[in-house]
């Protein structure tokens, strides 16, 4: 049991560094930032701060809007999981600022490529998290809030959430600053390619991440009577594909 959570954090952790990474490539872009951060990054402007120390400023919201519609489904338990992750989440974001930062491309074309990128390393980030299965972060926090008010789809319920974040960057924006910060073409884009390479990505790693979660027991299963065995085989088929359905609807692209 102890072994199994170790490597969940583990996973998730570099799932975080990697997520961190991507963000910071399609910021550096300046095309438009990621629609999760991009609230964040317009605020940073405004109060002169760090992406990272601005994310922690919206994670307390997130965490008040989560304990109002849960109530006494928003335990301590799940609140310190998720208040250590997002911290170290949005350290990550400022760490890799510094380490990945100071590449900038100056065509538009190597900018829109780079942003690409940016999305694909984003976007395995997501697929480390999420398929650790340890916790997650306010903003699928929030998204959860909305599915059990609106009885959505949780991918549908995952994209109000984005959308709303981009508005409220836009508010953010025009009423601070008089022009928009962070939303651009490349919002729109990393919208789409962030939530199609999740699932593509999601697909390739859901079944070896499980098999490294939660390794079979070769001893137990050859020992087991042979309708034992093909149930257990089943069962082992079908965990990656249920971790697979739920990066899908983490990405919003549920079927």
């Amino acid at each position: 049991m102890e072994k199994n959570l170790f490597k969940k954090i583990a996973v998730c952790l570099a799932g975080s560094f990697v997520y961190a990474a991507g963000i910071t490539v399609v910021k550096v872009c300046n095309l438009g930032i990621s629609p999760i951060t991009s609230a964040p990054y317009a605020f940073s402007f405004v109060v002169g701060q760090s992406l990272g120390t601005c994310t922690m400023y919206l994670n307390v919201i997130l965490y008040v809007i989560q304990k109002l519609v849960l109530k006494k489904e928003y335990t301590l338990r799940k609140f310190l999981t998720q208040f250590i992750l997002s911290s170290v989440f949005a350290v990550l974001i400022d760490f890799t600022g510094v380490l990945f930062g100071g590449f900038v491309p100056q065509s538009y074309v190597f900018r829109m490529l780079y942003l690409i990128f940016g999305c694909f390393v984003l976007a395995a980030g997501v697929c480390g998290v999420v398929m650790s299965d340890f916790g997650m972060l306010p903003g699928e926090g929030v998204a959860v809030c909305i599915q059990k008010i609106t009885k959505l789809d949780f991918g549908i319920c995952k994209i109000i959430f984005d959308s709303s974040m981009v508005v409220l960057a836009l508010i953010i924006s025009l009423a601070f600053l008089g022009r928009v910060e962070g939303v651009r073409e490349g919002t729109l884009v990393s919208a789409f390619m962030i939530g199609w390479f999740a699932r593509y990505i999601g697909r390739f790693l859901g079944p070896r991440l499980s098999v490294f979660l939660n390794p079979g027991s070769p001893n137990s299963v050859s020992q087991q009577p042979a309708s034992a065995n093909t149930a257990s085989q089943n069962e082992k088929k079908e965990e990656p594909e249920k971790r697979t359905r739920k990066l899908d609807k983490e990405a919003g692209l549920a079927e």
